[in-house]
């Protein structure tokens, strides 16, 4: 009475399952990258520890001693020194530029000169002190800076190693992941939409079951005389159901309910009665045929018994 239920295109499904290769060799390929940058970062990681970290540790330490009273007092004479040798140089040659003048280096004029010199040397003594201490500060500072900024970038490598790593392998899951998914869903809406179309063909078989079942109200309200037109009263019903044949019989697989059942052929229903495709029978029309075929032995019946009953009231009298 109904097709065949409809099979998966195989193309789809080679599809999906191609959607779904792809994916887990992605992964595949993705474990190998994670476990080349996971090798990476325990590389970096043991150099760390073992070359750099040490350096580090020592630079730390310098940058905090650095800025000590110790070496400002060390940078501050070293500063005064200085000033004093230019100043013991040019105060030299001050005096051999006085006596080439022919002036008396014990004189009021020259001493009074020397005084301001020495004034002078001895602030500039002083500033000089002043900014070597600074400069100490100054460089504390900038190696401190120089320390936090080194301190921040610990481990960046190895971090970064072990990120790319990890990434690698979320995208060959999300790769492989999607692949199955879609493989799933491809193949699922395939069957679906083929199902449907399938189910919609052969609704006429399985909804005359399903009036028969009660499962499909609007069977009884098709039947109102207001939804009906080109009425007449069939004839020859009877014999008609005589020549059709009444077998029982089993679906082929997947070509209706399982079991064993009994009914007539779509293909000789079509041939004497001239109803139907050939392929499927309308639960109205062997509903008609049934009742017709009752309706036409009823009226035989009738006529038998009119006829028999007359003779057996003139017998009994």
């Amino acid at each position: 009475m109904g097709g065949s239920a409809p099979k998966q295109d195989p193309n789809m499904g080679r599809a999906a399952l191609l959607s779904a290769q792809t994916g887990q060799d992605m992964l595949a390929f993705m474990k190998g990258q994670a476990e080349t940058t996971n090798a990476w970062a325990a590389e970096d990681r043991a150099r760390d520890l073992t070359v750099f970290r040490p350096l580090q540790d020592q630079f730390i330490a310098d940058a905090r001693a650095w800025d000590s009273p110790e070496r400002r007092a060390a940078r501050g004479a070293e500063a005064s020194a200085d000033v004093g040798v230019a100043a013991a140089a040019a105060a030299g040659a001050r005096r051999r530029d006085a006596m080439a003048r022919g002036v008396d280096p014990s004189s009021g004029q020259y001493q009074a000169m020397e005084a301001k010199a020495g004034m002078d040397t001895a602030l500039a003594q002083a500033g000089a002190v002043n900014l070597a201490r600074r400069g100490v500060e100054a460089e504390g500072v900038s190696r401190t800076g120089a320390a936090i900024g080194l301190g921040a970038g610990l481990g960046v490598n190895p971090l970064s190693a072990m990120s790319a790593g990890s990434g690698a392998v979320q995208a060959g899951g999300s790769a492989a992941m999607q692949g199955y998914n879609q493989q799933a869903s491809i193949l699922n809406q395939d069957y679906q939409n083929r199902y449907n179309a399938w189910s919609a063909n052969t609704g006429g078989m399985f909804g005359a079951l399903g009036a028969v079942a009660g499962a499909l109200p609007w069977a009884s309200m098709l039947s109102s005389k207001e939804a009906k037109t080109d009425k007449a009263e069939p004839k020859g019903v009877l014999r008609a159901v005589e020549e059709m044949p009444v077998d029982t019989w089993r679906y082929k697989e997947g070509m209706g309910p399982p079991g064993t059942h009994i009914g007539p052929y779509a293909e000789d229903m079509q041939r004497i009665t001239g109803m139907g495709d050939g392929k499927t029978i309308a639960l109205s029309d062997m509903t008609g045929m049934a009742l017709g075929a009752v309706k036409e032995l009823a009226a035989k019946v009738a006529q038998l018994e009119n006829a028999i009953t007359p003779r057996a009231t003139a017998k009994a009298a």
